[in-house]
């Protein structure tokens, strides 16, 4: 007997908003310690492993954002360029990532 095997499509989540604020969601869990990278918080390999699931859409244009983009925008974040983000109202997109 021959088992024949469908390809599957390998599920993709896409995000349509501000990516900034999707960045600073995303490093408040880490801060929080409810999201890690192989139990350790890093920031930049979460960013990197959420970005094979998640696909970041770029509201001004409709594309989906690089993965060199979201990482740049965490290094940015972590330097204090996007403190307007991270002091915001994440109820809604919290629920998403608790």
């Amino acid at each position: 007997m021959i088992r024949e095997v469908k390809s599957q499509t390998p599920v993709v989540i896409e995000y349509r908003g501000n990516p900034k604020r999707y960045v600073a969601v995303i490093l408040n869990a880490i801060d929080r310690g409810r999201l890690t990278y192989d139990g350790a918080s890093n920031s930049e390999q979460t960013i990197r492993a959420l970005a094979t699931l998640i696909d970041v859409i770029s509201p001004k244009t409709g594309k989906v954002l690089s993965v060199e983009t979201l990482v740049s925008y965490e290094k940015k974040e972590h330097t204090g360029d996007f403190t307007d983000y991270r002091e915001g109202d994440f109820d809604e997109l919290n629920r998403i990532v608790s």
